[in-house]
Parts: structure tokens; C-alpha cells; sequence
């Protein structure tokens, strides 16, 4: 139980991260090289808001969900 956290964990973190950089590509904040297509696209700032969110709530459940069924199984 503690690997498939572990992986969850990350998973949720690394969602997390690329909902936050689509976020703030999509409303301007970051500008990378070689990327024109998506800066000030509110499409990007709604997906990345979307994916944001889902990586929270994979990371919170890792996080706190498997630990109770950890927990309670012993």
C-alpha cells in the first residue's frame, strides 16, 4: 500500500505542477521560447485549472485517504 501512495503522491504532484504552468501560461504570467501558441488562451487557463484541479485531489487523496485505510487495516 505504501508504493501505490508513493506513486500517487507523485502523480498528484506532478498534475499538480503542469495545471499551475498551463495556468499561468494560459493568462500570460510565463512566456517560454518556441511556445507562441498557447500564451493568453483562456482555453489554457480553464484546462490547466482543470488539470490543477484534479492533481490536488489525486495528491489529497493519496495523502490522506490511503493513509486511513493504512491505518485501519492494522
Amino acid at each position: 500500500m505504501g508504493q501505490i501512495r508513493q506513486l500517487f503522491t507523485v502523480v498528484g504532484a506532478l498534475t499538480l505542477l503542469v495545471g499551475i504552468a498551463w495556468v499561468a501560461h494560459g493568462t500570460g504570467m510565463l512566456r517560454l521560447p518556441g511556445t507562441d501558441f498557447m500564451p493568453n488562451e483562456s482555453v489554457w487557463t480553464i484546462n490547466g485549472t482543470l488539470v490543477a484541479v484534479f492533481g490536488l485531489i489525486v495528491f489529497i487523496g493519496a495523502r490522506w485517504f490511503l493513509r486511513r485505510e493504512h491505518h485501519s487495516a492494522n
